[in-house]
Parts: structure tokens; C-alpha cells; sequence
């Protein structure tokens, strides 16, 4: 990936996709049985961990990064 907009163009449908899945699911009136077993209900939360917080925390680097390129260059 060369720029932010690659980037964007990468992660944007996975996303959505994402986003979609959580909505259709939840807006089921009866849910899938296998969605209330222990094992499901742990790995969903460690993924939602996982990307929520990895996306939090690599974007928290960026805006560092870039607000001490942007002061450098005042």
C-alpha cells in the first residue's frame, strides 16, 4: 500500500461487510443457536477487541505521528 487512500479502498468493504453481518444478525427474531454457545461468545468478543482496538490504537499512532510531522513543519 503506497498511500491512505489504499488503505481506505482495502478496509473500507471489510467494514461494511462487517457492519452488515452485525445488523442483519441482530435484527434476526430468533438468532442462531450456535451464536449462544461459549466458545462463539468468546471468540466474537476477542475479535471485536482485536479489530476495534487494533484500529484504535494504530490510529492513535498516526495522528501522533502526523501531528508531530505537521508542528515539525510550522
Amino acid at each position: 500500500m503506497t498511500s491512505e487512500f489504499d488503505w481506505f479502498m482495502v478496509t473500507m468493504p471489510i467494514f461494511a461487510i462487517v457492519v452488515y453481518l452485525i445488523v442483519m444478525v441482530g435484527a434476526m427474531e430468533k438468532q442462531p443457536k450456535f451464536l449462544e454457545e461459549n466458545g462463539v461468545k468468546k471468540f466474537v468478543g476477542f475479535a471485536f477487541v482485536g479489530l476495534f482496538g487494533g484500529g484504535i490504537l494504530i490510529s492513535i499512532y498516526y495522528m501522533i505521528k502526523w501531528f508531530i510531522f505537521l508542528v515539525g513543519n510550522y
